[in-house]
């Protein structure tokens, strides 16, 4: 990546606005919390400033020649400490969103993502957000503007992965238009069948692209209430023209028994799948079985 002053400005902005909460911690546990993210955020910026990529791509494969990306795929997080030693992501994002800065290290990281992909050979790729982000003024400014200014090919496409939201939360549509305009995407992550799936869900009516399926309810045995099944089923109640990628597959064989009795689903993505032609080849050798 290319050094972007706006964005180290945002990442020290952000390690102060950290290092003055771990400060003012009253408890060991908060204050281990906010100094791994600020070794997130000092991976991140020694990375931004070296140019290296801090994202990794799990693909999403298709199951029909047909689907509508060809090769889409999940872009993951994937810091590493001065050592080399991976930093895992989980941890360092959620305690922003457990501090209210969930549209600070969206912007971050989403501004990130995207010179990555303008930079490289991915044609398809998805960033996780939370759906607050999308209400709060200066993700949408920041992200938006530099969209618009990337002038991507025809074939290029970023998909906006909505993996959080709450029950109580809607969405401001002229936002969500305005990015639908700028040619983006969107797809709801990790859809099960509580009922704050079925309250985002119907806020994204018209709007959602995606449906990913949550893996617990992809490996779920059929008799019970969260099955695939009954997901499926409330997805097409919900947000029909939707388009369905299964996760937490974890073979091409997994991936053909769910084509079997899922035809719905065009993609599949698992941590455990191989890449892309090496999938396919396991995918064409389990249809010619």
């Amino acid at each position: 990546m290319k050094t972007d002053p706006d964005l180290l400005r945002r990442v020290e902005k952000l390690i102060q606005k950290t290092q003055s909460l771990a400060r003012a911690a009253d408890n060991p546990q908060s204050r281990a919390d906010f100094d791994f993210s600020i070794k997130g955020l000092a991976a991140l910026a020694e990375a931004i400033m070296k140019s290296q990529p801090i994202f990794g791509i799990e693909p999403w494969h298709a199951l029909y020649d047909d689907a509508p990306l060809d090769a889409p795929g999940e872009m993951l997080l994937r810091l590493k400490d001065g050592k080399g030693a991976a930093i895992p992501p989980y941890p360092v994002i959620m305690n922003f969103y457990r501090n209210d800065m969930t549209a600070d290290i969206d912007t971050v990281l989403f501004l990130c993502a995207l010179t990555e992909f303008a930079q490289g050979d991915e044609r398809q790729v998805s960033v996780n957000i939370s759906a607050r982000s999308l209400k709060d003024a200066d993700f949408v400014k920041a992200v938006l503007g530099r969209i618009e200014t990337l002038r991507l090919e025809v074939g290029r496409k970023i998909i906006i992965e909505i993996h959080e939201s709450t029950p109580n939360l809607v969405m401001n549509k002229k936002v969500l238009e305005l990015f639908r305009q700028a040619g983006v995407m969107f797809a709801i992550d990790d859809v099960g069948l509580s009922m704050n799936d079925v309250l985002r869900l119907s806020e994204f009516e018209g709007i959602a692209d995606f449906i990913k399926l949550d893996r617990q309810s992809v490996n779920s045995n059929p008799q019970k209430q969260n099955s695939l099944d009954h997901v499926v089923s409330f997805i097409h109640a919900i947000l029909p023209n939707a388009v369905m990628v299964a996760e937490g597959v974890k073979s091409a064989e997994h991936a053909r028994a769910l084509h079997k009795f899922h035809p719905d689903i065009r993609y599949v993505q698992g941590l455990y799948l191989p890449g892309r032609e090496e999938f396919q080849r396991d995918w064409d050798q389990q249809s010619a079985a």
